[in-house]
């Protein structure tokens, strides 16, 4: 039995140690996004006011009152500081790229694309650091609260699912890839100044059709609408585990449902109606602080033994001591930690379920044109992949780290959403409950926002007149944002497992936007740019093998996955 003993989480807590260093040494360079106004009177100098859609929003970089050239905007000094300035702002712009950007989705079209300018930096674009940042902070989300079920639903072994998780985060990581390559390639038949390519141009390019770019819209109006159906599931579940659990407020307006349904209409759909999404800039780092909280007390909690079965009260027989969660009789029936089905080599076609939940965590492809076009005139596809590669390899830490703390500490028992195993007298996990809760709140009108844009697009694509026309009107806004609140709340309430949401969605979406549609762009723009006999596409060619594990995955995963949720 894997639970409780330190040495076997020595590497859990290395990894951890890494992942904490990764990200937070590109944290210095960047900070939230405020709103700026003419009335403005911050010692902080703008240094990138970017263009779209929504008002115009300013990133700030934090900076000492003495630095008077940066605080004037003056390039006064000599040539060395000047360029220290100019870099240092530079590495400011990342996170005003992606305000609009779900954490792990988050579609945009050309309409709506942030462009950033600064007239004070070259054209360089933002560092091989700042874009691995920002790529995995808007990847890692709740769908890490998620995997440790993946794996005690699955009954996968250890060995085998850790193999999985780092397998498919190199195969994400070489299709994210891809992406940039397809850009790159697109990028160079545009005319000189003519905007960045976004994925749905990627389609247009590859097909030579504008009619079937619906297909493109569709899978991003799909994907945000399930992962806003999971968020506002795991609002029920966090505030009731904290008010009927923590707090013992048993009335009917604690359950889940009726959270939802209060926090919906009380919270989420005030905060939809905001258009200018640059007051929530916070979130990115709001939503990084809960991700990195919760993977640290999960690891604390899978260490120092508080929910181990043991065998005895104390340590002093040689035995091993019961946890004090498991004593304090807090966690009752399914929630009390079981290994009877743990073990570490076994692997069958339940694994797929685990593939599923890991196949909704990995999705960052369709947003890959705007990370390409962050990099600006440095942007290629070998510094592309660099990032890829990085950002990746960064997620696999993360959420092997997180599925190996949660189901070590929980086994078989490990819950859709881990949170709710744990008691509701720790308070570490209440903290995390907390942190959740708010990321979830604020980062919602972001997942919203790229569902009602997918949701358009689609219309549009389609030309379903004049109900496109209809929904697209700016004064149909507050009916637009109420019936899709309605009916996400509504199949949040139905759906009271989010594992099972989170395991169907990476079946369908994940198998579509990670291994099919790249490599199937990435091959057919190869194809049209080089010629069938090219070298270049008969090497590109290999990338077509994705498609049949794709679709396999996507079939035999959602198969596993209704399975294991309702025949077992």
């Amino acid at each position: 039995m894997i639970c409780g003993t330190r040495h076997r989480y020595g590497v859990v807590g290395s990894l951890l140690m890494l992942v904490v260093a990764a990200v937070t040494t590109t944290t210095t360079s960047t900070i939230g996004v405020v709103e700026a106004t003419s009335s403005s009177t911050s010692v902080m100098s703008p240094l990138v006011s970017s263009r779209s859609s929504f008002t115009k929003k300013t990133a700030f970089l934090p900076l000492s009152v003495t630095d008077t050239s940066v605080i004037t905007g003056s390039d006064s000094g000599t040539d060395d500081e000047n360029n220290n300035v100019r870099k240092k702002k530079k590495e400011a712009t990342a996170i005003v790229l992606f305000l609009s950007s779900l954490r792990g989705g988050g579609g945009r079209n050309k309409k709506n694309t942030v462009v950033v300018d600064d007239p004070h930096s070259s054209d360089d674009g933002a560092s091989i650091a700042t874009s691995v940042f920002n790529l995995a902070n808007n990847v890692a989300g709740a769908g890490i609260l998620t995997l440790a079920a993946g794996k005690a639903t699955s009954h996968t072994g250890w060995i085998p699912a850790l193999l999985i998780c780092v397998t498919l985060a190199s195969l994400s990581s070489h299709t994210f890839s891809l992406v940039g390559k397809s850009c790159e390639l697109l990028s160079e038949d545009l005319k000189k100044g003519a905007p960045s390519p976004q994925f749905k141009d990627l389609w247009e390019y590859a097909f030579q059709s504008k009619e079937s770019a619906w297909i493109v819209d569709s899978m991003v109006f799909t994907q945000c609408f399930f992962v806003s159906i999971i968020y506002t599931g795991l609002l029920g579940d966090v505030f009731s585990a904290l008010l009927r659990g923590t707090l013992g407020i048993e009335k009917w307006y604690t359950t889940r449902t009726s959270l939802i349904v209060i926090a919906s209409t009380c919270l989420l759909f005030p905060l939809n109606l905001i258009r200018d999404l640059s007051s929530l800039g916070f979130t990115s780092i709001l939503g990084l602080l809960s991700v990195l909280y919760t993977v640290g007390f999960m690891v604390v909690r899978a260490w120092d033994g508080s929910y181990s079965l043991g065998s005895s009260i104390s340590t002093s027989d040689g035995g091993k001591a019961v946890g004090t969660f498991i004593l304090d009789g807090s966690l009752t029936g399914s929630k009390v930690p079981s290994f009877t089905k743990s073990t570490l080599w076994n692997c069958d076609f339940n694994a797929l379920v685990l593939i599923s939940n890991l196949g909704l965590a990995f999705i960052a492809h369709y947003n890959g044109p705007s990370y390409w076009k962050s990099l600006k005139t440095s942007a290629t596809s070998k510094k592309f992949t660099t990032i890829s590669q990085y950002a990746y390899t960064i997620l696999a830490c993360i959420y092997v780290t997180t599925m190996s703390a949660g189901y070590a500490t929980f086994g078989d028992s490990s819950l859709g959403n881990i949170l709710l195993n744990y008691s509701s007298n720790d308070k570490l996990a209440l903290l995390g409950r907390v942190a959740t809760g708010l990321s979830i709140i604020f980062g919602f009108p972001l997942i919203s926002n790229g569902c009602r844009e997918g949701f358009k697009n689609t219309l549009s694509s389609l030309q379903m007149q004049p109900f496109s026309t209809t929904v697209s009107n700016p004064h149909n806004h507050t009916p637009l944002v109420m019936c899709l609140l309605l009916v996400t709340t509504s199949l949040s309430i139905v759906a009271k497992d989010i594992g099972l949401v989170a395991g169907l969605t990476g079946a369908i979406m994940g198998s579509s936007l990670v291994y099919i549609c790249p490599p199937l762009l990435y091959t057919k723009i190869i194809k049209r740019k080089y010629g069938v006999e090219s070298n270049e596409y008969k090497a590109a060619k290999k990338n077509l093998l994705f498609i049949p594990f794709g679709v396999f995955t996507a079939c035999m995963g959602l198969l596993m996955t209704i399975k294991n949720a309702f025949f077992v």
